[in-house]
């Protein structure tokens, strides 16, 4: 009995371990290959082994049972009757052989395996099964393959396939948009005359492969012919000389080809034709076809046969004689004794000009309406491939004047014709076409001077804005005595005084006006606004008022003002915007009669400028008694502060503009310090007080207080324990360095927020020299850690020890566990490198520098925030706990 309950209380030791640790493991199937290939007609091994505590029972199914039994069981194999005779099982093994397997046993098997108090398994393996390839032939389909057609070459095979793999003259084909592979078969899109070779397909299954080829003809052409002559590749005519021999052949890319000439409805069979002492007669025509029986395609190609004689005998004559101007036509003839050609005509060396007037015959040059730029040397140049004869033909004929042309110059305008500047000089020229040279004479543009100069150029020099106006050239040509003249506009312009226009915009009562200034310039500038409700124009100086119901829409949207001036064009822009960004901040001012001052400010941005109102809790301030408002209404500046009397409150500024209104508060608080922290440096004698106010508190300076020896040694000094202030500090400080300190000295120091000589709370203490100790929650903790770990092991002991002492009765002298030692250490934290201000550089951790009941020397490069408790990034010392079982 006390055997059996041993036995029991060891039974649940050993559950409750395992429900901790960990639980038994179940029937583990392992399947060394999830794949199985066999050839049709052989056996087929579903191979799987497992992992168990006891003999499973082995299940084989398809859609139902094929067979089950027990691993290592007397009893024989339960097996479905449609696979009895076919199955080979060993009953001391999970495996399954299937016996002669044809392609319909392709299956996926399911194998489950369970066993008593174990969890289940269950695995599945593919059958494949393959027929043995014996024969491959390949095919091609259209069976005379075209080019710029598809072709299909099909790989047919008995027996089973299952990848198929293509080579072009023992090369693997490469698969693209062109060469597509699916299934047995390789598709070629749009065949070119490349693809022919020799191709083959390789069937193959897990079982065997097999190969065969097949030849690829690509039947293509013809291609566009190409026409030689006397074996040199000819265009599209041909030059022949009289009694010479011509020999014609024709060429072209295909496959098959046939040649035909064709000349005047004559048909001639192949691709050469000969033409011997070649005449006149037998000039024309002559087309070479080529066409293609397998692509039933026809192409042809057409060459001129030009035949010439050798130019004799070339002459030219003019009708009139002596041309002028004003004479219908001036005609120029050639005539040949022999031969002939195409006739080029120059005129001083240079092609005829693109002029209706001049007419080309077939043997002559006709010039209607001769002018004065007419006149020159005529070539007529009479060319044939075999001969080249010149002649040529002076004509004169007398003109003038043609319409002046006027130019300008100046120094200073790069354009004068299109505007020059008052003030400086431009020389205008004038020039006409004349036989005998004209004389010329100007019409000036200021109508009051009673001058008309004469030459072919005007000189204006230091030019007025009066000069302005249209300059008359005029050409005369005293032997025919014709006149002729021309007028070019003269703009003098001045640029605008300022470098561009000026935007600005003004209240008006509930409206805005806005308004563009460009002063100067001739001509005037001309203003318009974008952006604006309408478009309105004016010369130097716009106004356009813009009412309250529309200022809504122009918020925040740029207006422009465009200035158009023909010189120097140029915008502004400004953009009406409703008071923004306003947070109120605060400046606080003491006198050396403890005076105190306050300005809070209300500032932000806003177009046109915005109005600030002021209230104090609720109520609206104006300037007066303790009340200063700014002349542009953003600074109230409070006289007199008092921190007791009620001055301490919210006060509300309301930026306000035509657009739109912000409204922004400030709760003013009393001095006080929200944050502050202490640098040692490594020697011990200098340490850096930092600390933070709040953002509404009122601080019109600093008190640095210390208790402990004195920095400098004198006859008289108060007790070290008595706080005194060693340094004052304006209202922006922050921090401050404290020094010479004696290492190894004990000293507290604090930081008291002033207004005039009003103390606000100072700041946390900080004690330099002193050991905090561990502190109360950290000791509480190891004590508590260490009963509740104690009592585990106790526990654990007892248990042990009652089990073994009823297990077995001959066991005279009990056996205790051997003596083991858990510890547990506390471990510390690193705490970062701080950059100490002062010239000080932290390098390592240190102990930290509190109120403890035991005085030590600090380590270096340590940062504290509090006082009374040790800092939250500062780890305690590590404690280890011992206990021996």
């Amino acid at each position: 009995m006390a055997r059996n309950s041993c036995q029991f209380t060891c039974h649940v030791v050993v559950i409750l371990f395992l429900l901790v640790f960990g639980e038994v493991d179940g029937v583990t199937i392992t399947v060394p290959n999830p794949t199985v290939s066999a050839e049709a007609g052989t056996d087929a091994v579903l191979m799987v082994s497992f992992t168990s505590g006891t003999n499973p029972y082995v299940s084989w199914e398809l859609d139902l049972s094929i067979a089950s039994w027990t691993i290592n069981s007397d009893q024989p194999a339960d097996i479905a009757q449609a696979y009895k005779g076919r199955l080979t099982i060993n009953t001391k093994a999970p495996s399954l052989t299937l016996n002669k397997v044809t392609t319909a046993d392709a299956r996926d098997y399911k194998v489950t395996m369970r066993a008593t108090g174990e969890s289940s398994d269950e695995k599945f393996i593919k059958l494949n099964v393959y027929e043995r390839i014996t024969s491959v032939n390949v095919t091609v389909s259209p069976a005379d393959p075209v080019e710029g057609k598809d072709v299909t070459m099909t790989c047919q095979i008995t027996g089973t396939g299952t990848k198929y793999s293509w080579k072009v003259n023992e090369t693997p084909v490469i698969l693209d948009s062109r060469h597509v592979a699916s299934g047995n078969t390789l598709t070629i899109k749009s065949l070119v005359r490349t693809d022919k070779g020799q191709y083959s397909c390789t069937a193959e299954n897990p079982i065997n492969s097999l190969r065969n080829s097949v030849d690829l003809i690509v039947y293509y052409g013809p291609d566009d012919p190409v026409i030689k002559v006397d074996n040199a590749n000819a265009g599209t005519q041909h030059n022949a000389l009289v009694g010479s021999t011509v020999q014609l052949d024709c060429v072209s890319e295909s496959l098959p080809v046939s040649y035909n000439w064709k000349y005047n409805s004559v048909s001639t069979a192949g691709g050469s034709k000969t033409l011997s002492n070649i005449q006149r007669n037998q000039e024309g025509d002559y087309i070479c076809e080529v066409s293609n029986a397998k692509t039933t395609l026809v192409k042809s190609k057409t060459i001129t046969i030009k035949v010439y004689d050798m130019i004799q005998g070339l002459s030219v004559s003019t009708i009139p004689v002596n041309p002028k101007e004003g004479d219908a036509q001036v005609e120029i003839t050639y005539a040949t004794d022999k031969g002939s050609g195409t006739a080029m005509w120059l005129k001083d060396g240079t092609a005829l000009p693109n002029d209706p007037r001049y007419t080309v015959t077939a043997n002559s040059l006709k010039i209607n309406s001769p002018g004065r730029s007419d006149s020159g040397v005529y070539t007529c140049n009479l060319n044939n491939p075999f001969s080249t004869s010149t002649i040529q033909k002076t004509i004169s004929i007398f003109y003038g004047p043609e319409k002046p042309q006027i130019s300008a110059t100046s120094v200073e305008n790069p354009d004068p014709l299109k505007y020059v500047l008052v003030g400086t000089t431009v020389l205008l020229k004038c020039k006409a076409e004349c036989d005998p040279p004209a004389t010329y004479y100007w019409n000036v543009g200021n109508q009051d001077d009673p001058n008309v100069p004469e030459g072919a150029t005007l000189n204006l020099t230091n030019i007025q804005a009066n000069q302005a106006g249209s300059y008359t050239c005029i050409a005369v040509n005293d032997k025919i005595n014709k006149r002729v003249r021309n007028v070019v506009p003269l703009n003098v312009y001045q640029k605008p005084v300022s470098a561009g226009p000026t935007c600005s915009m003004t209240p008006v009562n509930s409206d805005l006006q806005f308004r563009c200034s460009w002063l100067g310039g001739i001509p005037k500038v001309s203003l318009k606004f974008l952006g604006l409700s309408e478009v309105k124009e004016a010369s130097e100086t716009l106004d356009q008022t813009e009412t309250a119901a529309k200022l809504p829409a122009l918020n925040g949207k740029a207006i422009t003002c465009v200035g158009t001036h023909p010189i120097a064009p140029n915008n502004c822009s400004i953009t009406p915007r409703s008071p923004e960004g306003i947070l109120p901040s605060h400046n606080a001012t003491a006198q050396p009669s403890g005076k105190v001052s306050v300005t809070i400010s209300c500032k932000g941005s806003s177009q046109p400028p915005a109005t600030v109102t002021w209230s104090k809790a609720g109520q609206l301030l104006t300037s007066g008694g303790i009340y200063t408002i700014s002349n542009d209404t953003t600074d109230l500046t409070i006289t007199g502060f008092n921190i007791s009397g009620g001055d301490l409150a919210t006060y509300t500024c309301v930026s306000t503009n035509l657009l739109g209104s912000q409204k922004s508060s400030i709760n003013l608080t009393g001095p006080a310090i929200s944050k502050s922290s202490i640098l040692v440096n490594p020697a011990h004698t200098v340490v850096t007080l930092t600390w933070e106010t709040p953002r509404d508190s009122v601080v019109t300076g600093f008190d640095v207080q210390m208790t402990g020896p004195a920095l400098q040694r004198s006859s008289t000094s108060r007790a070290a324990t008595d706080w005194r202030t060693i340094q004052t500090k304006g209202p922006e400080a922050r921090n401050t360095d404290i020094s010479p300190l004696q290492p190894g000295e004990i000293y507290q120091f604090r930081v008291k927020p002033m207004v005039g000589q009003n103390e606000g709370p100072p700041s946390e203490t900080y004690s330099l020299g002193q050991d905090p100790g561990l502190s109360a929650g950290a000791i509480a903790g190891i004590v508590i850690g260490s009963v509740f770990g104690f009592l585990l092991l106790l526990l654990l002991l007892i248990l042990l020890i009652l089990c073994c002492l009823r297990r077995k009765k001959q066991r005279k002298e009990p056996k205790y566990p051997v003596p083991k030692t858990k510890e547990r250490v506390a471990t510390g934290v690193s705490q970062p490198n701080i950059l100490l201000t002062g010239g000080v550089t932290a390098a390592r951790n240190g102990p930290s520098i509190g109120n403890g009941n035991r005085a030590y020397t600090p380590e270096p490069y340590t940062q504290y925030d509090k006082s009374s408790t040790l800092p939250s990034n500062v780890t305690p010392p590590a404690v280890r706990m011992a206990t021996t079982v």
